[in-house]
Formats: C-alpha cells, sequence, structure tokens
C-alpha cells in the first residue's frame, strides 16, 4: 500500500550514455527520509541519521550533496505500492515537502518571508563580502562553499540554502535578487543581515525587506516578529548577532555582580 499523503522531491542524475538514476527526499513527522535507485525501478524508503541536525536543514544539507554531484530537480512525486515513482509534477524550483505527523499534510512554502538584492560591481568584491560574512557565522551555523559551473570562486552554502546566482558568470557587474521562505531558516537571514551590515561601500549593497516591503531594522532585538517567523528569537540568536553586529554586545554584569544576570542598555 502506497504511503497516503506523501509528497517526495525528485531529481535525477543522466549519465553520459543516457543511462540514469533517481534521488528522492521528504521531511516525514519530523524525520528525514530518502528513496534512491535506477530510474523506474523500486525505490524503498530509508529513514537517515540527521546526527542531531535540524530536519529540514539536513535535508537540505542532502540535496546540496545532491546538487553538487549534478543531479537536477524534476518536481515533486508519490510513490506507489510497488515503490515506484508516480504523479510526477515537474518544478525544477520545487521545495522538499514537510509532512506532519499525521502523515497528510505536505507544506513546500510558496510565499516568500523576505525579499533581497545584491548588486556589486564585479564577482571578486561580492565574494569578499561572502567571505567575510561566512567566517563570521561559521562559529554558530554550518557554513561551507560549493563549486557552481561558471563561476571563478565558490558560493556560500549557510545551513543547507544557498543563493542561487542564476546566470552570473562572474563577469562585470553583479546583480542578484531573491527571497527567502521560512523553510530556508533563520541562518540564511542572518547571513544576508551580515551581508548588509559588513557593506560600508557603494560597490556592494544589499537590500532586505521582509514581505510587506518594509525594512528590517539595524537592531534585531526590535525585529521578534519577523524571527518568529523563522521559528527563532532573539535569545536563540543572540550568540552569532552579537558577533557579527545585529544587536549590540551585552554588559555582563555578572563581571560585577554575580547576583544579576547580563542585560542590554
Amino acid at each position: 500500500m502506497a504511503d497516503a499523503g506523501e509528497r517526495w522531491l525528485l531529481a535525477r542524475l543522466t549519465r553520459g550514455d543516457g543511462s540514469s538514476k533517481d534521488w528522492a527526499i521528504a521531511v516525514i513527522g519530523g524525520e528525514v527520509f530518502i528513496r534512491h535507485g535506477k530510474t523506474a525501478d523500486a525505490m524503498p524508503k530509508k529513514q537517515v541519521d540527521r546526527k542531531g541536525r535540524q530536519p529540514l536543514s539536513d535535508a537540505k544539507r542532502r540535496l546540496q550533496e545532491q546538487w553538487d554531484q549534478g543531479y537536477e530537480v524534476l518536481g515533486t512525486c508519490s510513490f506507489g505500492a510497488d515503490r515506484r515513482v508516480t504523479d510526477l509534477q515537474n518544478d525544477d524550483a520545487a521545495e522538499i515537502p514537510v509532512i506532519d505527523e499525521a502523515g497528510v499534510k505536505a507544506q513546500p512554502l510558496k510565499d516568500a518571508d523576505v525579499f533581497f538584492e545584491i548588486n556589486a560591481v564585479s564577482w571578486q568584491r561580492l565574494y569578499e563580502v561572502m567571505e567575510a560574512a561566512v567566517g563570521l557565522l561559521a562559529t554558530h551555523y554550518d557554513c561551507r562553499w560549493s563549486t557552481r559551473e561558471g563561476l571563478p570562486t565558490g558560493v556560500p552554502v549557510i545551513e543547507g540554502w544557498t543563493p542561487a546566482f542564476e546566470g552570473i558568470t562572474g563577469l562585470g557587474k553583479v546583480r542578484h535578487a531573491g527571497s527567502l521562505r521560512r523553510a530556508n531558516g533563520v541562518a540564511a537571514l542572518l547571513f544576508l543581515l551580515t551581508m548588509r551590515h559588513l557593506t560600508s561601500s557603494p560597490d556592494v549593497t544589499v537590500q532586505v525587506v521582509k514581505a510587506d516591503g518594509g525594512d528590517i531594522g539595524k537592531d534585531l532585538r526590535k525585529e521578534e516578529a519577523l524571527l518568529m517567523t523563522f521559528e527563532s528569537s532573539v535569545e536563540l540568536i543572540t550568540g552569532a548577532a552579537e558577533e557579527v553586529g545585529l544587536i549590540p554586545k551585552r554588559v555582563k554584569l555578572s563581571n560585577f555582580d554575580t547576583d544579576r544576570s547580563d542585560y542590554w542598555f
């Protein structure tokens, strides 16, 4: 019997001889599951070890690894009782489905929660800003670099999310506009805001706004609602945000009076 209500993100690797193999992933009941095998063959369902990572973050990390190997997203699908792909809906921009504990509600998010635009006089200048932002966030989040065909350097991967930079060759000026959804995670938001914070010259500009076009303040203590949208809070991001300058550093009164907590002023 097929698993009722389950949708999977399906990716395919096509070899030079024309043969291909498929790989599918979904977050189901708070756990990450994958399927893989030759195209058109049965693909058994397998739960993977998240090693303590958040489910969607781990799923996005695994998807990025498949991209790095040459897989291309086809869209979302279901699997029949024979464990073969059925009901494929082609969409190369599809999200990883998230299915609740009841197993009946797929939740790939469609509406953006944040919009951003990056402009730079050159790829090298943009790379320098991205490298600095990654360096500041790497002690708090899973940050790495991934190669991208046509670009002279790697691109950052922040907790599984990476800017698309579609159509960019690394030559001349750079302009990239995109959006974030809740599923992309708060680390992606902090990365963009850190880039914005680091850009003090017109060589690189980073604009980040809320879904309604409203500005995002420079002090994230005043953006609790936005952080909640990304399933986070000021308390959860304090360490990273202090380090990169998105909230003021606390004065540690405990250094002077052990009966008091730390406070902002």
